[in-house]
């Protein structure tokens, strides 16, 4: 399921997850913007902040341990099979600490994961940055 954005700007995908520590459900969303074209943003319910990570973690933590790293007071990613492969463990950290997992359908995570190439193939992301909009921004006081 895709939501009714632009998809040729725009990838906003549902994903169903499971908190590992508590078993609770959670609507998550991952939002992929073509302008943007390295780094996916995911959301998931209750959760107090976006993570953002590099769309390539996504893709190669299907079939191992993919993780970004990030500063101590920022969050990033880890991504990574279950052993029995049926699904995809999303680790939330900030530093070394693992702040929580939560659990995804493999098959829902491969589906969602594959459009996201769909919208800009690998290789092509330089082309799609909006370079004048990270110049300006760089150059903001």
């Amino acid at each position: 399921m895709t939501s009714k954005t632009d998809e040729t700007v725009e990838r906003a995908c549902y994903l169903p997850v499971w908190d590992e520590a508590t078993e609770e459900f959670h609507n998550a969303w991952m939002t992929y913007r073509a302008d943007d074209p390295y780094f996916v943003h995911l959301e998931i319910e209750d959760w107090p902040a976006t993570v953002v990570a590099p769309r390539h973690v996504l893709a190669d933590g299907q079939t191992a341990l993919a993780e970004c790293l990030s500063k101590p007071d920022r969050t990033a990613l880890r991504v990574q099979p279950t052993s029995d492969g049926r699904h995809v463990l999303l680790g939330i950290t900030q530093g070394d600490l693992l702040l929580a997992v939560f659990r995804t359908p493999a098959d829902v995570f491969a589906k969602q994961v594959t459009g996201l190439y769909k919208l800009v193939p690998d290789g092509e992301e330089m082309a799609r940055i909006e370079w004048e909009a990270v110049i300006t921004n760089l150059l903001a006081p």
